[in-house]
């Protein structure tokens, strides 16, 4: 009759348990079984041919109970999801962007992409591309692993507990605001061209995007009235003197929007990218402006400007169409507020001694 658990021999001896097997004894031999396959280890119990046996049983095991696909599939999947079709366009450009750098790895089987496996990608993008990048490539795995969670082509989001590259202290600041100088200094010799939209952007703090899209008739009763492209926030900006002039100023075109190229055509992001970084490029190399200067800085310096004329966080949110007040903070973390402590100063009394007087 067959018996289980352990032989009578080992009472004295050192006793193995390993988890996950069955042992048998039929006829005074021992036989060792894969609880979860059912298949017989041929290995002598203990030795390391066992073990590595057993290992390799739970390999396949976890390959088999595993979802099916591809990192590639994967991919694919979320970029024909409205989830992602529903994106603003240079949010939509940008994953794709990082999507398109993963490609050698599109193969890589779904069961791979591991915690482990994100940390190292992490890491070895921050190595050849920097911070930002790596970053931005982990978000973009995160939202695509939480499509496919949602459509059963995942079971977990491996990016969840994986730690961001963090900014060194030494390094400065992305997209900084742009001082009085290099705001005076680009609107005067920048190819005119650019002035529309470098002025738009100086006085309303919109995205390139939404500048870009802005079409003459969002233009009334004296604001700009626009749904931005990101968070699809309606905003009306009231058009500064010295914005209405710079608009008046400009070379008439028949173009359908504010900004338009030397053709009198609407810009595209690529076109625009490339004129404004070759002019920025040249008025640093002759010392007319800091080294940085990136057009989304002027968002930055809108933030900044407000708060420094005493516009609160909810104003300033509203203003540049954020959802929530910890972006009005992000985009204004650099303001002077020295003029606001010193009236702050006035009705602030610990001891009680300006009441006393």
């Amino acid at each position: 009759m067959a018996r289980t658990g352990s032989p009578r021999w080992m009472v004295n001896m050192t006793v193995v348990r390993v988890k996950g097997i069955k042992r048998y004894c039929v006829k005074g031999r021992w036989f060792a079984y894969h609880r979860k396959t059912g298949i017989r280890i041929k290995a002598e119990f203990g030795t390391g041919e066992f073990f590595a046996e057993l290992a390799a049983l739970e390999r396949k095991l976890k390959t088999a109970e595993a979802l099916p696909g591809t990192l590639g599939l994967l991919f694919s999947a979320y970029r024909a999801s409205p989830m992602y079709t529903d994106l603003a366009p240079t949010t939509r450009h940008g994953y794709g962007r990082m999507m398109n750098l993963l490609q050698p790895i599109n193969d890589m089987p779904l069961v791979e992409l591991t915690p482990q496996f994100v940390a190292g990608l992490r890491d070895r993008i921050a190595a050849k591309h920097g911070r930002r990048q790596a970053n931005y490539v982990m978000a973009v795995i995160s939202v695509a692993c939480e499509f496919g969670k949602e459509h059963g082509i995942v079971r977990e989001n491996p990016v969840k507990g994986v730690r961001r590259v963090r900014r060194s202290r030494e390094t400065p600041h992305a997209n900084r605001p742009w001082t009085e100088d290099e705001r005076r200094t680009v609107l005067a010799e920048a190819p005119y061209q650019l002035r529309v939209a470098v002025a738009l952007a100086m006085f309303t703090g919109l995205r390139k995007g939404d500048v870009l899209a802005l079409t003459k008739n969002v233009i009334r009763r004296g604001q700009i009235w626009r749904r931005t492209g990101k968070t699809g926030q309606e905003v009306s900006i009231p058009i500064h003197p010295d914005l209405a002039r710079l608009l008046q100023e400009a070379p008439a075109h028949n173009a359908v929007t504010i900004a338009a190229t030397t053709h009198g055509t609407p810009w595209t992001v690529s076109g625009f990218n490339s004129t404004f970084i070759k002019a920025i490029a040249k008025l640093e190399r002759e010392g007319k402006v800091g080294a940085g200067l990136t057009f989304h800085g002027l968002r930055h310096t809108v933030g900044t400007l407000l708060v420094e004329a005493g516009v609160n966080l909810d104003t300033v949110r509203r203003w540049l169409g954020q959802k929530t007040l910890a972006m009005a903070i992000h985009y204004s973390e650099t303001a002077d507020t020295s003029k606001q402590m010193r009236r702050a100063l006035k009705n602030f009394d610990p001891l009680g001694s300006k009441t006393r007087t």
